[in-house]
C-alpha cells in the first residue's frame, strides 16, 4: 500500500464508495503529481489512517459513506496525525448544523477539479494569501 521510503510527493488518501469518481479523482490527482491512495469504505480508510496516518499529507473524503464508517470519523483520526490541516470533505448537501469543530473544507459533489484547485491551493498557497478554514466554510 504504502512504499517503505517515503516519495517527495504529497499523499492523498481518497475515500468514495462510488468507483467512476473515485477512479477520477485518483487519476486526476496522479496526473497533477500526487501519490495517491484510494478506499472504497470508510472502514477500510479508517485502518489506512491508525496504520499510515502520518504518511498520509491530505484526506479527501465523501462524507456520507455507506457503513459504519463516515467522512467525521475519518476527519477525527486524520487529525490526530495532521491537527493544523484541514481535511476535504465531498458532499451533495452541507449541513453546518451537522458540522463538527473539525477543521474541514467542504466541496460540492461530483467535482474532482475542484478537489484539484483546492489541494493544490492548500500545498502552496501564494505569498501572502491566508486560507482560513472553519467547519462551516464551502469551497
Amino acid at each position: 500500500m504504502l512504499s517503505a521510503s517515503r516519495s517527495a510527493k504529497a499523499t492523498v488518501l481518497v475515500v468514495e464508495d462510488d468507483q467512476v469518481s473515485r477512479e477520477l479523482t485518483t487519476r486526476l490527482l496522479q496526473m497533477a503529481g500526487f501519490d495517491v491512495i484510494a478506499a472504497a469504505t470508510g472502514e477500510r480508510a479508517l485502518l489506512t489512517l491508525c496504520q499510515h496516518g502520518d504518511q498520509i499529507d491530505w484526506l479527501v473524503s465523501r462524507l456520507d459513506l455507506p457503513g459504519l464508517i463516515c467522512g467525521w470519523i475519518l476527519t477525527d483520526e486524520y487529525h490526530e496525525h495532521h491537527p493544523n490541516r484541514p481535511a476535504l470533505l465531498v458532499s451533495d448537501t452541507i449541513d453546518p448544523a451537522r458540522a463538527p469543530s473539525a477543521s474541514a473544507v467542504f466541496i460540492p459533489s461530483p467535482f474532482p477539479m475542484k478537489v484539484l484547485e483546492v489541494l493544490q491551493a492548500l500545498r502552496s498557497p501564494a505569498p501572502g494569501q491566508a486560507l482560513p478554514f472553519r467547519s462551516s466554510q464551502a469551497a
